[in-house]
């Protein structure tokens, strides 16, 4: 992992002076509006299935505007977790609605919409407008936005964004209905039972998360989810992936970062205060959503470039009674990762994944 150091380095006083020139020049605009067929501010019932949430108009001005790919997000932390799954449709022009992309998806960053061909918007007064659909997860509960969280677009001359991130009206979603408990029948003839001292009950040690860290969202910290990120000047050289609820996921080794080249290489690594990185919880919990397999490992650092994946056998529900921020720190692998490690025995409860630091 130290390997990386070297190369970031090199990297950032090859690019230093071009990314100050670029930085310079006067570039195109992409504003954000709200379509005036937007949905209103409304609730939502439970279950429900592709419900329109929004529509947002983007509009390029002083030059044209390329646009590689969406990311969905919401006006809250963790908020996408409210949602089994969001659908983006072009319906520019009121032409019938062309899907351009779902969350979760298939690649090493689910919550990146990108598109399989470029989209150009012209600095003509020709906009693109997206309609957001979304369906509702079984614990949906609270008020929220939903919208786009960011934009992506080929190359590094990035244009200057105005009202991105942006969201729609509020969404009040139904919460979780409660089971009830049936009440036990007591026994006809009860045997008395001896009273025992009781034994305390021992205080698990609570969980670290992003939020008891101090973590309020990624765009406080000016960043964005699909991010890699370095945390420069401290001890913890290692690279890393991050998600919108605050945790991040390491990279092992170089030969695991060559896997993701669409994450631009080291040229596309931010480089982070050591501050912002302490803020941000590593997760070593993983899913191949190449091949959309169900189940979560839990990796197991084993050494400097080394590791073992155990595959964490346990129902969803249980994994959430053990860890309320279980779901929000699986990160999605491609086959090439997945199948680079060895396998070991499987875990019975997600306790047992170990917690890497450096």
């Amino acid at each position: 992992m130290n390997k990386f150091v070297a190369a970031l380095v090199l990297l950032v006083s090859i690019f230093s002076s071009a990314f100050s020139f670029t930085n310079a020049q006067d570039g195109p605009i992409l504003t954000a509006t709200l379509d005036s067929q937007t949905p209103v501010a409304r609730s939502i019932s439970a279950g429900a299935q592709n419900i329109d949430v929004a529509r947002i108009t983007l509009t390029a001005s002083v030059g044209d505007v390329i646009i590689e790919g969406i990311y969905p997000g919401t006006d809250v932390p963790g908020g996408l977790s409210n949602f089994t799954n969001i659908f983006i449709y072009d319906v520019t022009s009121g032409s019938e609605p062309t899907l351009v992309g779902t969350y979760p998806n298939a690649s090493a960053n689910p919550n990146l919409i990108k598109f399989t061909n470029f989209v150009t918007v012209y600095n003509n007064g020709t906009n693109k407008t997206y309609l957001i659909r979304a369906s509702l997860s079984s614990s949906a509960a609270g008020n929220v936005r939903v919208g786009f969280s960011g934009v992506t677009f080929p190359g590094v001359n990035t244009p200057t964004l105005i009202s991105i991130p942006i969201y729609g009206n509020v969404m009040t979603l139904p919460g979780v209905v409660a089971t009830p408990t049936p009440t036990p029948t007591p026994s006809l003839s009860p045997t008395p039972t001896p009273s025992l001292s009781p034994e305390p009950t021992p205080t698990p040690s609570p969980l670290i998360t992003p939020g008891s860290l101090g973590f309020t969202s990624l765009a406080a910290l000016n960043l964005r989810e699909g991010n890699t990120i370095s945390a420069i000047g401290s001890n913890d050289p290692d690279i890393y992936i991050i998600n919108d609820w605050g945790y991040k996921r390491l990279f092992l080794n170089p030969i695991i970062f060559s896997f993701y080249g669409h994450l631009g290489g080291f040229a596309k690594v931010k480089n982070i205060t050591p501050q912002t990185n302490s803020l941000l919880v590593t997760s070593g919990l993983f899913r191949n959503c190449e091949t959309n397999d169900p189940k979560v490992y839990g990796v197991e650092v084993t050494g400097e470039d080394t590791g073992i994946l155990h595959w964490i056998n346990t129902s969803g529900a249980q994994a959430v009674q053990d860890d309320s921020d279980f779901f929000k720190k699986v990160f999605c692998v491609n086959s090439n990762e997945f199948n680079w490690y060895t396998k070991g025995s499987d875990y019975a409860s997600v306790n047992q994944v170990s917690i890497y630091t450096r």
